[in-house]
Formats: structure tokens, sequence, C-alpha cells
């Protein structure tokens, strides 16, 4: 969970919907769908790039370059994408 305030997709007005369809579209199909095991019992996840709602356009441009980063046509795999950011996570002890 966040520790910040967000605005999640399912609540956000329309030009910031506009904002995370744009950054969704652009990263591969595999990081698209939600983890199922972070889904809560309401629905609901916690999102990094929802972590960047409060400013739109920040949002779009952080998140945009990140996609870009997880291309599959890339070096790196998935699997040592995910390692490196698992790594950074417990480094930063954060959940992500």
């Amino acid at each position: 969970m966040t520790w910040i305030k967000n605005v999640p997709y399912e609540q956000a007005d329309p030009e910031l919907r506009r904002v995370y369809e744009s950054i969704y579209s652009l990263y591969p199909g595999e990081y698209r769908d939600p983890v199922p095991s972070l889904v809560k019992p309401d629905g609901t996840t916690d999102s990094v790039t929802a972590a960047h709602s409060l400013i739109p356009e920040a949002m779009r441009h952080m998140m945009s370059g990140l996609a870009v980063l997880l291309q599959p046509n890339l070096p790196l795999t998935r699997r040592q994408q995910e390692m490196i950011a698992s790594v950074v996570s417990v480094h930063n002890s954060c959940f992500y």
C-alpha cells in the first residue's frame, strides 16, 4: 500500500483516466494485468503508477519511460527485470 494519497484509475476523472490509459497502452501485455495475489478483497490493487497520480504530467512521463524500458525486445528478460526491481524494493524497504 502506498503511504501517500493517490487517485486509483477507478476514481480518476476523465483527464487522469486518459493519462492512465496512455501509460498502460505502452506496457507489454504481461505487465498490464494485476498480479492476482495482490488484489485486495474489495477488488482494488496497489499501483506504482497510481502513486504518481497527484501530478498527472509527471506520472505520464515517468511511467511511460518505465514502460519503454520493459519492452520485450530489450536485452533483459522479464525475470531479470523483476529481480532488479525486487532487490531495489528490498533495499528501500518497499512493498512493491
